[in-house]
């Protein structure tokens, strides 16, 4: 592998590690912040970070009224929502269990395309969409199989997969005709709004008085886990191709379960270690399907 390719993948890598480490951080930080207020928080200072980066294209893009639409709807959807639902799932599930359930997310996304765009997929890509299903249901029941022990976390969870989902989708038909830093700029600013109605204002006192230390992590992670790593990363997807580069995001679940050990001392659980072999097989063989697919299209 030349260097220069090498850089490329040790960025990537470190994108994916400081996303599989989110998990961990976040459960830690709903132990003293409330979930709406950590999500307001974070969206302050990623936008801060944005606004460095993406002030020129939007300072020079008119928007109409259905582009205006749709950014509302990713921004409820894809940041409202998701971010809410993230750390509000983590305060009754695991990080390890959130992680591995979140890993879905390319096979749904892939699948809605399916519906909506009326992309063809082969039916082994829908054999490995199952398989990764299977796995999910061994970790949620705990290896039971037939007895699920799905909480209010699991549900939680899920939102947040199916919404990043839906808000991928709606990304792919905005950038049809707007940039990417004009739709990431406006679907947080749009997000951070629509969650004020819903945040726990009472919640603010006892807020100002959690140590210093943990206001340090919010504002660190939001920083670098949402701002930087989302700009290095569509910068090595323009330079290294989306296919070469996605499947670093397989290693997020065990990454969640290393940082999970490491810092909060949790062990991993067999069902956990196989449901997460399992549905990373799934991932692959879909991912790999639908890579080889788009070769054979193109060429």
């Amino acid at each position: 592998m030349e260097r220069s390719q090498m850089k490329l993948y040790l960025i990537g890598l470190f994108c994916v590690t400081a996303w599989g480490s989110n998990f961990v951080f976040g459960s830690i930080l709903v132990k003293q912040f409330n979930p709406g207020i950590i999500a307001i928080i974070r969206l302050m200072f990623i936008l801060i970070f944005l606004y460095t980066v993406t002030r020129r294209q939007v300072r020079g893009t008119r928007i109409d009224k259905r582009g205006w639409l749709l950014l509302a709807v990713g921004g409820l959807i894809g940041v409202s929502f998701n971010q809410w639902s993230f750390y509000a799932s983590l305060q009754y599930t695991d990080p390890v269990t959130a992680s591995l359930i979140l890993a879905l997310s390319p096979i749904v996304t892939v699948s809605l395309s399916v519906y909506y765009f009326k992309e063809k997929r082969r039916l082994i890509f829908w054999g490995g969409a199952l398989i990764g299903l299977c796995g999910v249901w061994l970790v949620i029941t705990q290896g039971t199989w037939f007895v699920p022990s799905i909480g209010r976390g699991e549900f939680l969870i899920a939102g947040t997969m199916l919404s990043f989902s839906v808000f991928l989708l709606l990304v792919q038909y905005m950038s049809k005709t707007m940039s990417v830093g004009v739709i990431t700029w406006y679907t947080n600013l749009i997000g951070m709004i629509g969650l004020l109605p819903f945040v726990s204002w009472k919640a603010i006192p006892s807020t100002m008085q959690v140590d210093w230390t943990y206001w340090v992590l919010l504002i660190v992670t939001a920083i670098v886990m949402h701002g930087l790593c989302t700009y290095l990363w569509n910068g090595v997807i323009r330079e290294a191709g989306a296919s070469n580069i996605s499947l670093l995001l397989n290693l997020e679940p065990f990454i969640a379960m290393i940082f999970s050990y490491v810092i909060l001392q949790d062990v991993i659980s067999l069902p956990q270690l196989v449901g997460g072999f399992i549905i990373i097989t799934g991932i692959t063989v879909s991912l790999r399907t639908q890579q080889v697919q788009t070769v054979q299209e193109g060429s």
